[in-house]
């Protein structure tokens, strides 16, 4: 018998399937070593995300490159050197995750970026790799998201079709709301793009209806949960 978030997740995976993806089960991203680790990384991500609106770093340049570099630099030991580094407005009192993956040969393995799960892991990983390898479906109802899950659309016809929001709760930069959402636009032609920050509840009434996170849209995916913080 299927639960609510199975049977839609269900749907989730036919839907990639008819639209070509590689639906095998995710079992090679990087995983933390326990509940408390999930805790640890789920909050310096969101933050890490939420501040990119805030005070963009160069590199975020896209959808995908908001999210690795979130990804990334919540793993990270957050030293006094990393906080001069990156900056943030305020020093965040949330624990280190205690099982990141070590660096090796000059790199640092991350996301699974091919079929075989024998490949080795990378540190870049564009928007369908994140979703396809790196990612569980939790279905079509974007109110299924925690904090630190991606909502996914695919817009065909863009030169980059495949686009991510990262859904980040409650901010640590507004007062009011409790869902809010974090995007880069992505290029469009000359200019560069912008990271962007809209409350759920506004982006389902978006002036454009395939850029709604809703099920009756076409172009949304659906909620996924990146499977470093998934329960094994």
């Amino acid at each position: 018998m299927h639960t609510r978030r199975g049977a839609s997740a269900s749907l989730v995976l036919l839907v990639l399937t008819l639209l070509g993806a590689d639906t095998s089960p995710v079992t090679a991203q990087v995983r933390l070593a326990d509940e408390s680790d999930r805790a640890a990384f789920r909050p310096w991500f969101t933050l890490l995300a939420d501040v990119q609106f805030e005070q963009p770093q160069s590199e975020v340049v896209d959808c995908a490159a908001l999210v690795r570099l979130a990804f990334r630099e919540a793993l990270r030991a957050h030293t006094p050197a990393w906080h001069q580094r990156v900056r943030l407005p305020f020093v965040p009192q949330f624990p280190d995750v205690r099982s990141a993956p070590k660096a090796a040969d000059g790199a640092w393995p991350l996301f699974r970026v091919a079929a075989s799960t024998t490949a080795p892991y990378g540190e870049f990983a564009d928007a369908r790799t994140l979703i396809r390898w790196n990612a569980v479906p939790l279905g079509r109802e974007a109110r299924a998201a925690r904090p630190g899950d991606l909502l996914y659309f695919i817009q065909p016809g863009q030169s980059q079709p495949d686009h991510l929001m990262v859904f980040v709760g409650r901010s640590r930069f507004d007062a009011e709301g409790d869902d809010w959402v974090v995007y880069h636009t992505g290029p469009d032609g000359d200019a560069p793009g912008e990271v962007r920050k809209v409350r759920l509840s506004v982006l389902q009434a978006h002036p454009s209806p395939r850029w709604r996170p809703l099920a009756t849209n076409p172009a949304f995916i659906g909620a996924f949960r990146l499977a470093i913080l998934d329960t094994p």
